[in-house]
């Protein structure tokens, strides 16, 4: 497996559409594709092969109890049954030893009782073990580790070990410019003829594209040249992250690259976009959406987690016989997106029943309607046609027209059939997420404290009967006045029609800093079911909207105001530390006490609100990039609004580049880092020196609109348990790179865990705000919390109901109902790691009477 692969970033790399989004297509996007008529090299794999692989979640480090542990998980927790089958040893198993007869010797510490009892053990649970080797000499974890000049002899082994699949990497292969196609062939010969007569599953794995080496016509992009006569898979893309490192970008560009070919796919040979990594650095809804489109373009699903540590949650989820059941489907067809409307894709796959697949995928960073028709998917006219959620396990009618809300990075995955008599099915409807009129647009819809907006939504009948008695409502956090604009409700909705409402949302003055949502319902009645009835539903959508800490006043450094939102290639983002190893901020042995380190590509959002005229600073490559020649090559730009406001052009290390640039009127601003065009492996970037020149102080209560906090050095804080030199005082010093963090050495203090803040008076307290750590770590980081409140320092009560935060760097916030008090209480009750940590904890208040 090739470790060190960092390619581009993913894109949006088909163009395909239907009539109904007004796209032209390109033809081998336009319809389903037939497989390959070359014959398989054998009997295997005849629906896309299930199994685990040692490599994402394990890395090298495993043994055999290790590889038994995951074995018997496979069977305990029912994956087995799912058909996850193969038990895949990767690299690492082997350090390039051989005896005087050329034969491979392992260690006999990491495998005592020897590579065949293993096997043995993994054939004793009903399941299939597979190993791993390189085409070359060398193997991607080190030197002799490839079985160059032993192809027969190693596969003899293996099969005499009784192994019953082999995955070939080309790390080795590459080094000696070996052809892909040439050493591939020689290899699966050799798997044909094993003196076992074993029959052997084939893996080729090629990872290598033309920016990391491979030269084009001999990269991973051509292995379905020749793959399909020469193993039962072959790799598409490069790998599709680190080890326990994989991110949705890198899925969507492995998922791009292997669409391109879908004929080469069929019974016994499969485009193969890397494994499925479910709890390694994506959410639960980008894992869902890999695991659907996966099954979408027929592709293996090899696990790459560990799978005894995986969650009930994702064991459920990739175990979905309906999902599986599209990967599996006997006719063998791979899946092709019919068509792209900005950041969402319509993808179809007929079924071997004539059923169609169909998914409805976002992959963009907010909730959007995707639609299509029967028609376009391929099926014949119809009444109606049946439209069964495979994650939701339900089924609604359409007469025609398939539309759904999708969340950010979301998949819905329905299975499309042609239906007669539809008396029993609920009727197909759409409930659009909130479009707001926002005061400016960060990640999320900005809204400001005191300031109106409006937002509106639409829901609408794609069934083939009437709905009665639709109405729209709209729900917003406590204290936010919601005024209808418009009608919001309709007795009758005929197929295709749809009610509209709008809505005037005020935040009230004082609301404090962080993400929110506006939820909207409909309810409506529609006459059907057995017996046939007047039937009642509801259905509701959240959508967000985010709190903007005030603008900055004054000159002062840009990376200690809180980031809007923040990202970091497969790192994460750290302030006025270098993105990698969280040392100093230093380019061409300068070093920069303040700024932003990150890795490509990027992008962090402040709001400054109109309050800023200059940003300057220094950008460059930093020099911990140094350990390695490779990469380290990116463009920098800021945006203001959206609009390019600087483009640094591609920087490498020969040179460090001055900032200075006017942000006219922006709301909001964009630090945005790109790969330079040459993939984002070792790409360290630094915003240097960033310093922001700001107009005066916006107002805040009780005079205006902003929360007032009190200033760091009218309070002061204690807690019940701090770690010798990160005291409760870091966290009211005004400074977000001093931490406070709960005891860790010599002992661990366990939650719960309080942090009180002292006003030194009596005062009206509103909220309170709390910004986790921003040196790029996450122990300590608060997801559960009550806050209480006193005046006397003895006898607390609670000021706000018990809630939890997201696991992540963004400011946080509790609004209070106004009240009176000295003290305010935050407790930790569930935090990263079970220990409590904070940057700054301010408390929202201003004097009483």
């Amino acid at each position: 497996m090739l470790t060190r692969l960092r390619a581009r970033a993913g894109v949006l790399g088909l163009a395909a559409s239907t009539a109904l989004l007004g796209v032209v297509a390109p033809a081998w996007a336009a319809r389903p594709q037939p497989h390959t008529t070359a014959p398989p090299i054998n009997d295997l794999a005849r629906t896309p092969y299930q199994g685990w692989n040692t490599y994402y979640g394990l890395g090298s480090d495993f043994n055999e109890q290790s590889i038994k542990d995951e074995a018997k998980a496979l069977v305990d927790r029912g994956l087995k049954a799912a058909g996850y089958n193969y038990v895949w040893i990767d690299g690492g198993w082997w350090s390039g030893t051989r005896d005087a007869a050329g034969d491979i010797t392992v260690s006999s510490t990491q495998w005592p009782d020897g590579m065949k009892a293993v096997a043995d053990y993994i054939h004793s649970l009903g399941l299939k073990a597979g190993i791993y080797t390189d085409s070359g000499t060398n193997g991607c974890g080190g030197t002799a580790q490839g079985s160059f000049g032993h192809y027969q002899q190693d596969v003899n082994q293996f099969a005499g070990w009784g192994y019953d699949a082999v995955k070939v990497d080309f790390c080795g292969g590459e080094q000696q410019h070996l052809d892909p196609a040439t050493a591939y062939g020689q290899f699966r010969d050799a798997l044909l003829h094993n003196s076992s007569h074993r029959p052997m599953l084939f893996n080729i794995c090629n990872p290598f594209v033309p920016q990391t080496g491979a030269a084009p016509g001999r990269s991973a992009y051509d292995s379905y040249t020749f793959g399909p006569t020469t193993g039962n898979s072959w790799r598409t893309d490069t790998d599709v992250g680190f080890s326990r490192n994989v991110v949705f970008p890198d899925v969507l560009r492995n998922l791009d690259d292997d669409a391109k070919h879908p004929e080469a796919a069929g019974p016994g040979h499969w485009n193969d976009p890397d494994y499925l990594a479910p709890e390694l650095g994506m959410s639960a809804a980008e894992a869902q959406s890999q695991f659907s489109m996966w099954s979408m373009v027929a592709a293996p699903l090899i696990i790459g987690s560990d799978v005894t540590a995986l969650s009930d949650s994702t064991v459920s989820m990739l175990t979905n016989r309906e999902v599986l059941a599209v990967d599996q489907d006997p006719l063998g067809v791979q899946g092709t997106a019919i068509a792209t409307s900005g950041s969402t894709q319509v993808w179809t796959k007929p079924l071997a029943d004539g059923d169609r697949a169909l998914a409805l995928f976002n992959r963009g960073s907010s909730a959007q309607v995707v639609s299509t028709t029967a028609a376009a998917v391929g099926l014949r006219h119809s009444g109606s046609y049946a439209l069964r959620d495979l994650w939701q396990h339900s089924t609604t009618e359409t007469a025609g027209v398939i539309s759904a809300t999708v969340a950010p990075h979301s998949t819905v995955l329905l299975r499309v059939s042609q239906q007669g008599d539809v008396a029993g099915t609920a009727p197909a409807t759409v409930l659009t997420p909130l479009s707001v009129t926002a005061s400016a647009q960060g990640s999320q819809p900005l809204v400001l404290p005191g300031s109106s907006f409006q937002a509106s939504a639409s829901f609408t009948d794609n069934g083939s009967s009437d709905l009665k008695d639709a109405a729209l409502t709209l729900d917003a956090p406590a204290g936010w006045q919601v005024t209808a604009l418009s009608s919001t409700a309709r007795q009758r909705l005929r197929t295709g029609e749809r009610v509209d409402a709008k809505w005037q949302i005020t935040p009230p003055p004082g609301t404090e800093p962080g993400p929110d949502g506006l939820k909207v319902t409909v309810a409506y009645r529609w006459y059907g079911g057995h017996p046939a009835a007047l039937r009642s539903v509801t259905a509701s959508g959240t959508s967000p909207v985010q709190v903007p800490a005030a603008p900055p006043s004054g000159t002062g450094p840009l990376s200690h105001h809180p980031w809007l939102d923040a990202s970091s290639g497969y790192l994460v983002p750290r302030v006025d530390l270098d993105d990698a190893g969280g040392g100093p901020l230093v380019m061409h042995g300068t070093t920069y006490p303040q700024g932003v380190g990150v890795a490509s590509p990027s992008t962090v959002e402040y709001y400054v609100g109109g309050n800023c005229s200059t940003l300057t600073g220094t950008v460059g490559i930093d020099d911990s990039a140094n350990f390695d020649p490779s990469g380290g090559t990116v463009d920098f730009q800021v945006l203001g609004d959206g609009v390019k406001l600087y483009d640094s052009g591609t920087v490498d290390r020969g040179a460090t580049h001055a900032l200075n640039v006017d942000l006219g009127a922006a709301k909001v601003v964009s630090l945005v880092v790109g790969d330079g065009g040459d993939g984002g492996y070792n790409d360290r970037a630094d915003w240097g020196g960033l310093q922001i020149s700001c107009g005066a102080p916006v107002a805040t209560l009780p005079a205006g609109p902003w929360p007032h906090y009190v200033a760091p050095g009218d309070e002061s804080a204690t807690a019940t348990s701090a770690n010798d030199g990160y005291p409760a005082s870091n966290a009211v010093d005004g400074q977000v790179t001093t931490l406070w963090h709960s005891q860790f050495s010599p002992v661990h203090d366990p939650l719960p865990i309080s942090f009180t803040v002292d006003l030194k008076s009596v005062q009206t307290v509103t909220g309170l705000s709390y910004q986790p750590r921003l040196d790029g770590n996450i122990t300590g980081t608060v997801t559960g919390y009550t806050v209480e409140v006193s005046t006397d320092g003895t006898s607390f009560t609670p000021a706000a109901a018990a809630g939890t935060w997201p696991e992540d760097a963004l400011l946080k916030s509790v609004q209070i109902a106004p009240v009176q008090a000295r003290y305010v209480r935050l407790t930790a009750t569930a935090a990263a790691g079970g220990y409590a940590s904070a940057a700054e904890i301010a408390v929202a208040a201003v004097p009483a009477g």
